[in-house]
Order: C-alpha cells, then structure tokens, then sequence
C-alpha cells in the first residue's frame, strides 16, 4: 500500500495579522494551542490551492490541506478569505460524501 504526500508549500504571505486568540481565562492549553496555530501559513495555503486548482468545495480543499492542519483551520482559513474579498462562492454545489450539498468556492475575479 503506497501513500502519496502532499509536500508542504512553503509560503510567504501578507494577509496580515490573523493571529489566533485566546481569552485571559482560558486555560493554558488553549494558549498553547493558539501559540501554535499558523493562521497566516493555512490562509495562504488555502488561496494557493484555489489560485491553482480552480474552483473547490472545503471537503476538497481538505482532501488537498497539508496534513498538519484540521479540516476545520482549513475552513476558517477559506472563511477569511471570503472576509476579504479574495474568495468568493461560485453559485455552485457538490455533494460530499455524506450526500449533503457543499459550496464550491474559488478565487475572487
């Protein structure tokens, strides 16, 4: 059984301050957790993957991610750039494959 791995792009992004946050009561793990979290690194993985793959759903994107980040990262990554107007949503739906509808996102024109 082989595996293919996806390399890890390195990228150099200016998105800006997209730290991630945690709350002064919060327990330490979720500091840990946020000091962590490369926020500018996901989102610039996410609008390259769009940049040249073309148009994608998030279980997609997902499937393509660099393992070190969630599915979920990946979804805020995508929701940021759709915050900035880099990202939009194309009208159009697949299905995962849990037989439910999914929007298919792609880079801003």
């Amino acid at each position: 059984m082989s595996t293919t791995t996806i390399p890890r792009p390195a990228i150099h992004s200016s998105f800006g301050d997209d730290s991630p946050r945690a709350r002064r009561s919060d327990p330490i793990t979720s500091h840990e957790a946020a000091d962590t979290n490369d926020v500018s690194r996901s989102i610039g993985l996410v609008f390259r993957i769009l940049t040249e793959l073309g148009p994608l759903a998030d279980h997609e994107i997902e499937v393509l991610g660099v393992a070190s980040f969630t599915g979920q990262r990946l979804r805020t990554a995508r929701a940021a750039l759709v915050g900035k107007g880099l990202v939009e949503s194309t009208g159009i739906y697949r299905m995962t494959r849990n037989n439910r509808r999914a929007v298919v996102w792609a880079v801003t024109k």
